[in-house]
């Protein structure tokens, strides 16, 4: 059954994680599972962490942001009950976050993720301004 705006979005604010598609230039597609916060009118936050290994914090989605800002988040549930499945797509723009942004978004990250509570874990990130929202789910 598809879902409605309100309950799609509920269902990606309870998530705790989901997979981020920017455009490379070359490949097409890139994919990449990311945490993300959710600011007032549905804006969203996908930090760049210095928390977790890298070898870089200059990250390729990024960088397929600033060329093209179209992105999706897609947030899913499996199960292997399969009435239990759900989905949630958000097609949206993307901008590399300014400090500003991070200021913004830090106290809601560390709310949700725990390591973030240090302000020193973010050292950037992608703000999503979601067009289009849409989410299916089974039961």
């Amino acid at each position: 059954m598809r879902l409605d705006e309100s309950e799609a979005w509920q269902r990606v604010a309870d998530a705790e994680h989901g997979v981020l598609g920017t455009l490379h230039a070359e490949r097409g597609v890139d994919l990449v599972p990311v945490v993300y916060a959710i600011a007032e009118e549905h804006t969203i936050f996908i930090p760049v962490d210095t928390v977790k290994p890298k070898a870089t914090t200059r990250l390729q989605r990024v960088e397929n942001i600033r060329n093209d800002p179209r992105c999706t988040l897609l947030v899913e549930h499996y199960d292997n009950d399969w009435s239990r499945l759900w989905w949630v797509r958000i097609n949206g723009e993307g901008s590399e976050a300014v400090l500003e942004d991070l200021d913004r978004f830090l106290p809601l990250l560390a709310d949700r993720y725990p390591p973030y509570s240090d302000p020193t874990s973010i050292a950037g990130g992608i703000v999503i301004r979601p067009l289009e929202i849409t989410g299916w789910a089974a039961g």
